[in-house]
């Protein structure tokens, strides 16, 4: 073959990947143009980008650098700068402590005290493994041959102040889904109310509290219902120890469970902890002790960052991601904080290269509306990671489509089973997809989707994501 026929061939071959891609490219446009034209969105605002997770190259838009509302996607942003910034292997401390001394008869003439650094997963039951702390606790004092405590339980949490975020609804900061990070959490910082319901339109009595602190009082204002749904929310904040319950919950039933958010969960630690202590023979008489002499009885630490970050985005646990928040706002900015927080996430991205002036963030979890985020940040985001030493920990944490977590039931029966990893987002007049899509090709390609302000129902837009889905493939 002469050089210019090489050369011809070579030219050839080249023209006709070019003309592929952009083939591929108008086809994946055209998809898009016809989903945002759907009667269903006419009233909605929308973000979408399509694009090549091995090249980064930009497939398919629209309006994809628009600020929009993420709810839960949002995840994806803090669970991918915790793992950069903190490591796959970092793990959460709590130290237990005695002080003073030990006398002859085993009595301990001082106090013990659990120090907190922000672990979410003391107790949890997302973590089963973290519920023998207390069992821990007890076994070393037994070892120390301490059959009494003479000072009292504290709970040192001065490692950063806990608040409630301004911005959240307060529809939500009183239960389970805005329980807010401490530096003793304990329990998921949830208590669960157990409500025996009647004919509807009949008051409901509570019947038991499990995990409750001493000090709440709650009225009870929820009624029975023909509604089969749980519609009860409990109002409050940690402002207060009074707890309003309103709304309905389905009639006729024995024992159905509401789920609020503890707001010092470090009395509930202690609370548990002291009975467990008592019931096994070391009993805590509460003098006081000002002695500063101190012994460390044992050191707890939280599964690595990997596990806690497939948690938080397989089962979207808004407080797992927001002591990440904190974390994250700790080792950068020296403050647990929301504002230390966010301000280290918007620079972290800043600096490897990804604007991030379009990045209105509040917390860490997506609970709160003021969030705005956008599609083209969220790829560029997953491709960055697709890059990074710690690509695995991050793409092994999202749910797979008909196999698990918030996709265990999306595109079931289709051939989006197990060719669909994303994270999901939904919240009244929002939902969000951002993952990775295998095409048929063996190709994958990047989709992030955000929608606010629909009126369709939520089924119908789920199934006309999977439409858009399905095609892509």
């Amino acid at each position: 073959m002469t050089r210019f026929a090489t050369h011809l061939s070579l030219f050839t071959y080249l023209l006709l990947i070019c003309l592929s891609a952009s083939a591929q490219k108008q086809g994946e446009q055209e998809l898009v143009n016809g989903f945002i034209q759907d009667d269903l969105f006419r009233s909605a605002s929308m973000g979408i980008e399509i694009s090549d997770l091995q090249t980064g190259q930009i497939l398919a838009s629209y309006q994809s650098e628009k600020s929009l509302t993420p709810a839960s996607t949002q995840k994806l942003i803090t669970t991918a700068t915790a793992l950069k910034v903190l490591g796959s292997d970092f793990q959460f401390k709590t130290d237990v402590y005695i002080t003073g001394r030990i006398d002859e008869n085993g009595n301990l003439m001082g106090n013990l005290v659990v120090r907190g650094f922000g672990d979410p997963t003391l107790g949890s039951k997302y973590f089963p493994q973290n519920n023998r702390f207390i069992s821990t606790v007890y076994a070393k004092l037994k070892k120390l041959g301490i059959r009494q405590i003479n000072g009292k339980l504290i709970a040192d949490d001065s490692y950063y102040q806990s608040t409630i975020p301004r911005t959240w609804i307060w529809e939500d900061i009183g239960n389970y889904y805005g329980a807010v990070p401490h530096p003793i959490s304990y329990k998921d910082n949830t208590y669960t109310l157990h409500f025996e319901s009647t004919e509807a339109g009949q008051l409901t009595q509570i019947q038991k509290i499990d995990s409750k602190q001493e000090d709440l009082i709650i009225s009870n204002k929820v009624m029975s219902s023909t509604i089969n749904k749980d519609k009860a929310y409990i109002f409050g904040g940690n402002t207060s120890t009074n707890r309003l319950v309103e709304g309905t919950i389905p009639q006729n039933r024995s024992d159905f469970k509401v789920k609020g958010a503890v707001s010092k969960p470090e009395k509930v630690l202690l609370s548990d902890l002291k009975k467990v202590l008592e019931a096994g023979g070391i009993p805590i008489k509460g003098r006081l002790f000002k002695t500063k002499t101190q012994k460390t009885l044992v050191q707890f630490s939280s599964p690595p960052l990997s596990d806690i970050v497939a948690l938080t985005n397989h089962k979207s646990i808004n407080l797992f991601a927001d002591h990440l928040l904190f974390e994250i706002g700790m080792n950068q900015k020296k403050e647990g904080s929301w504002q230390a927080g966010t301000d280290a996430i918007k620079e972290f991205w800043q600096s490897k290269g990804i604007d991030s002036n379009g990045l209105f963030l509040y917390d860490g979890s997506g609970l709160s509306h003021f969030n705005a985020i956008s599609a083209h940040t969220l790829n560029q985001i997953l491709y960055y990671m697709s890059k990074s030493i710690n690509s695995d920990a991050f793409y092994n944490s999202l749910p797979i489509a008909g196999q698990n977590g918030t996709l265990k039931n999306f595109g079931k029966q289709s051939s989006l089973v197990n060719n669909f990893k994303a994270k999901t987002g939904s919240m009244t007049g929002v939902r969000s997809y951002s993952g990775i899509l295998t095409k048929n090709n063996g190709n994958q390609i990047v989709v992030s989707v955000i929608i606010n302000n629909y009126t369709c129902s939520s089924r119908d837009l789920s199934q006309k994501f999977t439409n858009l889905l399905l095609d892509l493939l």
